[in-house]
């Protein structure tokens, strides 16, 4: 088995998740071109490239055919692995993986995020970091992923990312411009699974809360059409697919990490390995 990170992520990101399936895989973590501790070349950030990158990694290792799940930006790679390399597949699980290539649209407006929201005051160390991302994110990643993701000074305050802005910009920009964009989903042969964390016109985003009024107001007005675009993007992946996809209303984004359970237990099904009271 292997895991593919999201944007912004190195493999570390899945280290207590990893073990739920060490039972029964060999698993491996992949960190991806762009992010530390990997290489940080000025090319090769598009979806085709991303995939030979995964592959190259297999034949690295002498393995032939796995099972690969992805989260996040993975999602469009995970779909060029499934059309471009059948035969290397076993099966694909998308962690709230969506095809992304309509999701930046120039006539859909952004809502405000949460990175104003990380002030000085919470980059003071590790532990207010986390705090601050698990306040505004519903998320605390291992702290090794966070360690690896960003600089600290002497003092141990976090002063920036081991990634260049530009990295994660040439990604998305990869991911509107794949040959493959949008998915065609009967091209798929391989089994396939989606965990979705369903966006809802309710509960928004963890930040929204910490938001000024007039950043609220700009969320409201943007956010109904972004989720009208997943849900679409959802029914196309379920559209005859034979396993239904586990969706979970209101989840935030890092599914694996705060939905452990759900999700290992979802996986496990559709692996078909033991799951108590089977």
């Amino acid at each position: 088995m292997v895991l593919l990170t999201g944007l912004g992520d190195n493999a570390h990101v899945y280290d207590q998740f990893a073990f739920q399936l060490t039972d029964e895989f060999h698993v491996l973590g992949m960190t991806r071109r762009g992010f530390r501790p990997s290489s940080q070349p000025d090319e090769g950030y598009d979806v085709e490239t991303r995939a030979r990158d995964d592959i190259a990694v297999l034949e690295a290792f002498g393995i032939h055919k796995a099972t690969f799940v992805g989260h996040s930006l993975t999602g469009s790679e995970l779909s060029q692995l499934g059309e471009v390399y059948p035969t290397r597949m076993e099966k694909l699980v998308y962690l709230d993986a969506l095809d992304l290539a309509e999701r930046f649209s120039p006539s859909r407006p952004e809502p405000p995020g949460a990175d104003s929201l990380f002030t000085s005051a919470t980059l003071t160390s590790l532990w207010t970091y986390q705090a601050a991302s698990a306040r505004f994110l519903a998320l605390r990643e291992p702290d090794p992923a966070v360690c690896i993701g960003v600089q600290f000074d002497a003092n141990g305050a976090l002063t920036g990312s081991t990634t260049p802005d530009w990295v994660s910009a040439k990604l998305l920009e990869g991911v509107a411009g794949s040959v493959n964009s949008p998915v065609n989903w009967a091209n798929i042969e391989q089994p396939r699974l989606g965990i979705f964390a369903l966006f809802t016109i309710e509960a928004r985003q963890p930040w929204y809360w910490y938001l000024t009024a007039a950043e609220q107001a700009t969320f409201d007005e943007a956010w109904p059409s972004i989720v009208a675009w997943q849900r679409e993007t959802i029914r196309k992946f379920a559209d005859h697919n034979p396993m239904p996809p586990l969706i979970l209303p209101g989840a935030p984004h890092y599914v694996y990490i705060t939905h452990e359970a759900d999700v290992v237990r979802a996986m496990r099904q559709f692996f078909g390995l033991p799951v108590g009271g089977e």
